[in-house]
């Protein structure tokens, strides 16, 4: 096997990929993963494998552990390091590094396609004991409301903002990018993006709000800290895009809160259902008139609902209120 083959093979490449490895990976990238073989190895260890000085197999291992090509951790009080895989070299690339959205358009939809695959197979187990009700390691997403994020940016010290995986990898709106954060014990040495005080995180979210993104954090950030927020549309993001699909709504993400509308402030003018991702609000078959103009009447499925709040800010009437389920 030549040394392109045998790196596709232990790096997870898929065969379209091939031909552009070039561009995801650097021949000594290929030829570290081809020499670590699946294996857990130590700076001494693999300047050794090399021939050459610690320090510069220090360099090659760390820039490698940057860009996603290695994972590490301890052993007995060492690092030692291993192989990442193509999913992670991906993650990396779409958020960090600018020449990947120019590659060709054809090659970026089968990495979509590709990328949430992976993404779906490897959420089944989790999806399945979150279904079963039994214990998981992290707790599920929910949508929190925007009034909210005061509080939970006040419950955290550190704040880091990277852009958007889901977006960047999956295109389709042009909704802001720069809009992940993650929250003290959550950024590591490889979470990179710039940091945030929290009133600059607070302006972030703001922003993201009016461009229609809803705000999912992790359901127990109250009970156990917050580690993540993601400001998300339905159309790329991954989870909510899977919720969709598996039907795992209430456990997946979790629901807190539905809208309440009230019909007798409703004036039906539809801005609702233009702000609603997942078509709670939407015009019915009858008309109503309003004001002397005759409109399409607005409609509400609770059952559609996935308590985020956009619509709330959208109404110009304070039709519509958030209550807990």
């Amino acid at each position: 096997m030549s040394l392109i083959e045998r790196f596709a093979v232990l790096f997870g490449v898929p065969d379209f990929i091939t031909p552009q490895m070039s561009f995801f990976v650097s021949e000594a990238e290929m030829d570290l993963v081809v020499r670590l073989n699946g294996q857990k190895r130590s700076v001494s260890e693999i300047a050794t494998e090399l021939k050459c000085s610690p320090s510069q197999a220090f360099d090659l291992l760390e820039s490698s552990y940057a860009k996603a090509v290695l994972n590490k951790e301890k052993r007995q009080g060492e690092a030692v390091y291993f192989t990442a895989d193509f999913y992670e070299r991906l993650d990396y690339l779409c958020k960090f590094d600018e020449q990947y959205q120019t590659l060709d358009r054809e090659l970026l939809r089968a990495l979509e396609q590709w990328c949430y695959e992976v993404y779906a197979e490897r959420m089944k187990p989790y999806l399945d004991q979150l279904q079963k009700k039994e214990a998981v390691e992290r707790a599920p997403e929910t949508f929190e409301l925007i009034e909210n994020l005061e509080e939970l940016f006040n419950s955290v010290s550190k704040i880091r903002v990277v852009p958007c995986n889901c977006r960047k990898v999956a295109g389709h709106c042009g909704r802001p990018t720069e809009t992940c954060l993650s929250f003290d014990d959550s950024i590591t040495d490889r979470t990179q993006g710039r940091e945030l005080t929290k009133d600059e995180a607070l302006e972030l979210v703001k922003v993201a709000h009016k461009k229609g993104l809803m705000h999912q954090v992790n359901s127990d950030w109250r009970t156990s800290g917050a580690t993540y927020m993601c400001n998300c549309c339905s159309c790329c993001c991954y989870p909510t895009r899977l919720a969709q699909e598996k039907g795992s709504k209430g456990v997946f993400p979790v629901i807190q809160y539905v809208a309440l509308q009230d019909e007798v402030k409703c004036t039906h003018c539809g801005a609702c259902t233009k702000r609603c991702n997942f078509s709670a609000f939407f015009k019915g078959e009858s008309d109503v008139e309003v004001n002397s103009q005759v409109r399409r009447k607005v409609e509400f499925d609770p059952e559609k609902c996935w308590g985020c709040g956009l619509c709330v800010d959208a109404c110009p009437n304070k039709a519509i209120m958030m209550i807990s389920c």
